[in-house]
């Protein structure tokens, strides 16, 4: 079991981490999660460390994640992989760098094997990706024979506590889009044993394929990327326009986005359209209103936020406070002075040295993580020596320093609340047929919206 103090750590700067990147990430079924006893967790993986760090939060527990060795080159990764009790594993295609670093691939996954079991026997919670790796494709990967093969190990040892396994999916409405939203949803768990006796051949296959098919129903999946820019458009227009104070903007997402992929694929017998192309691109005059007075088209905030400017109210808008706002001028400048700058060197590092796209966001993180916590180290010390000058006790630099985490959050928080009132402002600016035009194409989705709901309710 990893030490009890390094989790509680990880988990903090996890959440910093996410928050530094991502302007909301929202839990839909954490409770799904079983609070003790074997579970294995399984999720997408379609933008690399954002993945790992959402899946420390669908649950409370200590999360012991399998994962490739070779992600833990720098020495933050390698403390955490240690601290948190990381189930080290390799891939083929990592063969040369294993070599090089003077390990045995063999030997590597043979003892992953043996821990992953361990980890049941005791109780603990495993995370996997069953996809392998980092998936970056439109549509969900196939699931890899190892993980259904660890899983079932449990079955052929007799172990006498069952298996809980549950998915999780990460749906991004722009994943390499900073102060976009994200929306994680934890499916129904469901016990191996009762599994296995159900079927007529639980195999590693068959497990694979109940994966896949767990997995499914939580993320976004569209055929192509074409076809998953006009799903997540219109899922970001048909949930501002269906937005209600009582149900969260990204719930709704999670709940109405299996409908809007069904119809943006004609998949949908009951479409009240004839042809799927008028769902694929009924969305695409308001996205681009959104995007033009500085939104993010797939934003379901930002498009409430732009309709209740154009005059459609929405009781999503969430318009920070300007109270809020004036009240907290002065710390969260503090704060982004502190953070500001950090920011910018590491996202333009990432964006520099992202062999893919997926990179772009874990090479801003962890090197920014290096970067924030050694401008702590270093104003720490310059603090310090200030105290020392003044014949002030240098402990007092220990509770300035811990504050300092929680400026670059007001300062995160609070640039966000700026480019709010921003956008509210470019709408109102407008000219007034503008606005109108903003007002007739949530309209014509809102119309097409009703017909197919009244006549072909949802399921969902």
């Amino acid at each position: 079991m990893p030490f009890a103090p390094v989790p509680i750590i990880i988990r903090w700067i996890s959440r910093r981490a996410l928050r530094w990147i991502y302007r909301e990430v929202r839990f839909v079924g954490r409770e799904r999660v079983p609070s003790k006893g074997a579970t294995l967790l399984f999720g997408n993986h379609p933008n690399d460390l954002p993945d790992v760090l959402a899946g420390f939060f669908t649950t409370d527990r200590p999360l012991r994640y399998v994962a490739t060795i070779s992600a833990s080159t720098l020495p933050l990764a390698q403390a955490t992989y240690h601290g948190m009790g990381v189930i080290p594993v390799t891939r083929v295609r990592d063969a040369r760098k294993m070599r090089a670093r003077g390990l045995d691939m063999a030997t590597v996954n043979r003892s992953a094997f043996e821990l992953v079991q361990q980890a049941f026997r005791d109780g603990d919670i495993v995370g996997v990706f069953p996809e392998g790796g980092v998936n970056d494709s439109s549509v969900l990967g196939k699931p890899r024979a190892g993980v259904a093969k660890m899983a079932l190990k449990q079955l052929d040892d007799g172990a006498k506590t069952d298996l809980i396994l549950v998915s999780f999916g990460v749906q991004y409405e722009a994943p390499q889009v900073a102060r976009s939203d994200v929306v994680v949803v934890v499916g129904q768990p469901f016990s191996l044993r009762d599994w296995a006796k159900s079927q007529h051949d639980p195999s590693p296959a068959a497990l694979s394929t109940r994966l896949h098919d767990e997995l499914v129903s939580v993320v976004r999946s569209s055929s192509s990327w074409a076809i998953a820019e006009a799903r997540n458009r219109l899922v970001a227009a048909v949930v501002a326009l269906n937005a209600s104070s009582g149900e969260p903007l990204l719930e709704t997402a999670a709940r109405l986005q299996p409908r809007c992929a069904q119809l943006v694929e004609g998949r949908d017998e009951n479409q009240c359209f004839s042809e799927p192309d008028e769902w694929r691109t009924i969305a695409d005059e308001l996205a681009e209103a959104v995007y033009r007075v500085g939104g993010i088209a797939t934003s379901t905030r930002d498009t409430a936020r732009v309709l209740d400017a154009a005059g459609i109210a929405n009781p999503q808008a969430d318009w920070p406070s300007g109270f809020w706002m004036i009240a907290e001028a002065l710390p969260a400048s503090l704060g982004l002075l502190l953070i500001g700058p950090l920011q910018v060197v590491a996202w333009r590092f990432a964006k520099r040295s992202a062999r893919v796209r997926t990179d772009v966001v874990a090479r801003a993180i962890m090197p920014g993580l290096h970067l924030i916590l050694l401008g702590y180290v270093v104003l720490g010390g310059l603090i310090a020596l200030g105290f020392r000058a003044a014949s002030v006790s240098a402990w007092w630099t220990v509770p300035v320093v811990m504050l300092l985490p929680r400026l670059g959050d007001m300062g995160i928080a609070w640039r966000d609340a700026v480019r709010a009132w921003r956008l509210r402002s470019r709408v109102r600016q407008l000219p007034e047929a503008d606005r109108a035009a903003i007002r007739a194409a949530a309209l014509r989705v809102r119309s097409a919206w009703t017909t197919l709901t009244v006549t072909s309710p949802s399921p969902l």
